[in-house]
């Protein structure tokens, strides 16, 4: 991710430098885009003096750096941070403690929200467009090398985040959480978590990284109607109750970009443009550090239903 930030900045005109405690690999990045290459944040804080950074580092250093460059450094105006937050919950909450009190523009990258399917989608549940949500499956499948699982953390945190903060957007208000999931290599790796709101909402979870293959689906069952969506193949199909249920849907297919682009460019295109435009007019991102924080809620949720096999309570709060 660090590779395609570094990409994407470059378009755009203000990458100022790298750092990676793998000094030769931010000098082979650095290289490419003609910027200073360091083998520490402070190193390139002090040398190059920016205005924002972007964390792009294993899930368990987030906190840690945030909370450090938040602290120290009275210059820095923006932080986006990759997914999820923090491992935990408690870590997180120190990390908004200090972004909010030195008033630090901070985008966590859930960068799914960005994703233009998933943008028309809520547009559509918010217009009425397939009347009040049901039913939402959420399936999120691909694949990991076991020797990486260890730097994202568990299923929940590194991909469940997305499905969680799109959830919020859909569904509000107390629910009840239940999650099961198998390991690899001591690690949660893939889980089904289904909530069941007291509104009558439904949602549920297929998250894994032991899948031949990528799937990223939602379908979305409302009152009137539902939508189908190719989260990779940027399609929505939306078929009314009226309907006969052998009856053409209707579609919307967003232009095609590439696979690479589509699946991950575009979204955290979205995500770093937003990201620079809050920096320059002190605005809030699409995805606040508030909205990071409820996501790690329902991850550490999900983590103690897991753990216990019971159902866990949970409060899920309305999006802004």
């Amino acid at each position: 991710m660090g590779r395609i930030h570094a990409r994407i900045l470059n378009d755009m005109g203000v990458l100022a430098g790298i750092a990676d405690t793998d000094l030769e690999t931010a000098m082979n990045v650095a290289k490419t885009y003609d910027v200073p290459a360091y083998e520490t944040f402070e190193e390139l804080i002090e040398n190059v003096q920016p205005i924002a950074l972007i964390i792009s580092t294993p899930t368990s250093s987030h906190a840690a750096i945030a909370d450090q460059i938040a602290s120290k450094y009275d210059d820095i105006r923006g932080l986006l941070i990759e997914k999820p937050l923090a491992s935990t919950l408690e870590d997180g909450k120190r990390v908004a403690e200090v972004v909010k009190r030195k008033g630090i523009v901070t985008l966590v990258s859930h960068s799914e929200i960005y994703n233009p399917i998933v943008t028309k989608a809520l547009s559509l549940i918010q217009t009425d467009a397939i009347g009040t949500p049901r039913t939402v499956i959420h399936d999120r499948r691909g694949f990991v090398e076991p020797s990486r699982i260890a730097s994202l953390g568990d299923v929940y945190e590194d991909i469940g985040v997305h499905d969680f903060d799109i959830m919020a957007r859909i569904s509000q208000g107390p629910a009840s959480l239940y999650a099961r999931s198998h390991k690899e290599s001591g690690i949660y790796n893939s889980g089904n978590v289904m909530v069941d709101f007291e509104t009558g909402a439904q949602h549920i979870f297929h998250l894994s990284r032991q899948y031949t293959g990528r799937r990223r689906y939602m379908d979305v069952s409302g009152t009137k109607g539902s939508l189908v969506l190719d989260l990779f193949g940027q399609i929505i199909k939306i078929q009314n109750l009226d309907q006969a249920p052998m009856a053409a849907s209707d579609t919307i297919k967003l232009p095609e970009r590439g696979a690479t682009i589509k699946v991950y460019g575009e979204p955290v295109r979205e995500a770093l443009n937003d990201f620079v435009a809050c920096v320059k007019s002190g605005r809030t991102p699409r995805v606040n550090i508030d909205d990071a924080l409820s996501a790690l809620e329902i991850v550490e949720a999900a983590r103690e239903s897991t753990k216990t096999g019971k159902v866990v309570n949970i409060d899920v709060k309305p999006r802004k």
